[in-house]
């Protein structure tokens, strides 16, 4: 029988098979692909989901579901606790395209439960029983912020760069990537249909998201996204996305 080493479980022909697993930053899997379908859990703290050209911010009462063979990459801010279910192609009446979905604490206990059955476990009638009423629960795709990916691959690196913490300036990247300033700044508006400094901005507001989501206080977020203050950190969030941080977690019931 066949091993995933990404998702940790062995393939044995079984409709799902779950995991539960830990990370720290050091061991989080790069960009990856299942053959099978995947409902992804961290019940520990927030994570980002780097799906293609989106980037999903999950609070840690969100679970996502990453159809077969969609490349993905899941990462924390450190060690998080991972609970998986992976389905066989068309085993799981889910959508075609990644979706982030809301776990009360019937879906949640589901999932743990789900997730730690043995093999002898999965052959039980009951476990099929669970199983469909874990998807009769997850009839509603949960809103979660989201943030679009550049295209081209030079801009995602200067994007994933500044979403883990860098302030590297216009001058810096130019020179990185053998660009004029002019070229680089051209490239975004192109790519990302903003200025520099709008694109910049964007990207300091989504570092603030995660710390909001996870119950931490504005200051602390505004701290996370480079702010010198929580008022700076409100006034630049609400220009954007029309809501103040405060209105976000209220959004995201934390």
């Amino acid at each position: 029988m066949q091993r995933d080493e990404i998702g940790g479980f062995v393939e044995d022909g079984s409709p799902l098979i779950g995991t539960v697993t830990g990370f720290s930053p050091a061991t989080m899997p790069k960009a990856h692909a299942h053959w099978r379908g995947q409902l992804a859990w961290c019940p520990d703290r927030p994570v980002t989901v780097e799906t293609g050209r989106r980037l999903h911010l999950l609070s840690p009462g969100m679970a996502i579901w990453l159809p077969p063979t969609h490349r993905h990459r899941i990462r924390a801010e450190g060690a998080r606790q991972s609970v998986n279910l992976y389905t066989r192609p068309g085993a799981a009446p889910l959508p075609g395209a990644p979706t982030p979905f809301p776990l009360e604490a019937l879906e949640a206990e589901l999932l743990r439960t789900l997730a730690a059955a043995s093999r002898a476990d999965r052959q039980e009638p009951a476990f099929a029983r669970l199983t469909a009423v874990l998807w009769d629960r997850l009839a509603r795709p949960a809103p979660a912020p989201t943030l679009p990916l550049p295209a081209d691959p030079r801009l995602r690196r200067i994007a994933l760069a500044h979403l883990d913490g860098a302030d590297c300036s216009l001058d810096h990247w130019a020179a990185a990537l053998a660009l004029s300033r002019r070229s680089l700044q051209r490239l975004v508006r192109r790519d990302t249909g903003q200025s520099w400094a709008i694109w910049m901005r964007d990207l300091r507001l989504a570092r603030a998201i995660a710390p909001l989501m996870a119950g931490k206080s504005v200051q602390q977020a505004a701290h996370t996204a480079g702010y010198a203050s929580a008022s700076g950190l409100i006034a630049a969030f609400q220009a954007a996305h029309g809501i103040t941080p405060g209105q976000l977690q209220r959004r995201m019931k934390i």
